[in-house]
């Protein structure tokens, strides 16, 4: 049996997520489904990350296991052939048999994107947000996500008895009508990373003061950014 990896780019849009779910369009059932056209096997895939309803990547990785026999690249082109336009199969290899999409995974980058236009092919991909915001302050929120910390706050419980999570980078970049929050963190937690942004962009909007960040169980009504904006970048290994 081969491990193979799988690169692959999807827009969320119109996914129930990436997750398999009965009678439901999610992005793990429409590749398994091809991959059963291709091979006659039932695949079961492992995904680096279990992406929300209309949450998209750019760099979603998963794996399984078969006796390949042919080219991956031939795969590759056969999987492009069959999945919708909706989702790309970027690149496809074989990797050593202890690999895995998730547990394998050193860190995640998830990005973030604001726009302040409400043009319909900024805001399908954006939160589009038509108030002022106040960058520097967001900025100096921010500082106080980073490090080991339990993000359960920021989160939608699904049973996990771990909220512990480590967050190693925050940024904040600010471009024409445009804000970038990029995060890189070891692992997330659901909606996690929108509940930082719902929380960033009440400091921006001066709904919480900066000195709120460092008390974040004393919070209420946290917000969760909405799911468009949310793109997964990258999974380091």
């Amino acid at each position: 049996m081969q491990n193979i990896r799988l690169l692959i780019e999807y827009d969320g849009s119109d996914f129930y997520g990436w997750q398999i779910q009965p009678d439901l369009r999610t992005v793990q059932g429409e590749i398994e489904k091809a991959l059963k056209n291709i091979t006659n096997e039932e695949i079961k895939l492992i995904g680096a990350g279990r992406t929300d309803q209309g949450v998209h990547a750019l760099g979603q990785v998963a794996n399984f296991k078969i006796q390949l026999p042919w080219a991956p690249t031939k795969l590759c082109r056969a999987l492009n052939s069959l999945t919708p336009d909706d989702i790309y199969i970027k690149h496809i290899d074989i990797v050593k048999d202890q690999f895995h999409s998730r547990y394998s995974a050193r860190s995640k980058i998830y990005q973030y994107r604001i726009t302040s236009i409400p043009s319909p092919f900024k805001i399908r991909y954006s939160w589009y947000i038509n108030y002022r915001l106040n960058i520097e302050n967001m900025k100096s929120a921010a500082k106080f996500l980073l490090g080991k910390n339990d993000y359960k706050k920021f989160s939608v419980s699904d049973g996990q008895k771990n909220t512990v999570c480590e967050i190693m980078k925050i940024s904040l970049t600010e471009r024409t009508e445009e804000i970038i929050i990029e995060f890189e963190g070891n692992r997330f937690l659901r909606k996690m990373v929108r509940g930082m942004v719902g929380f960033l962009v009440d400091v921006g909007r001066g709904r919480f003061q900066i000195e709120n960040a460092g008390q974040i169980d004393n919070l209420k009504n946290l917000y969760f950014a909405p799911p468009q904006g949310l793109f997964l970048m990258k999974v380091n290994y």
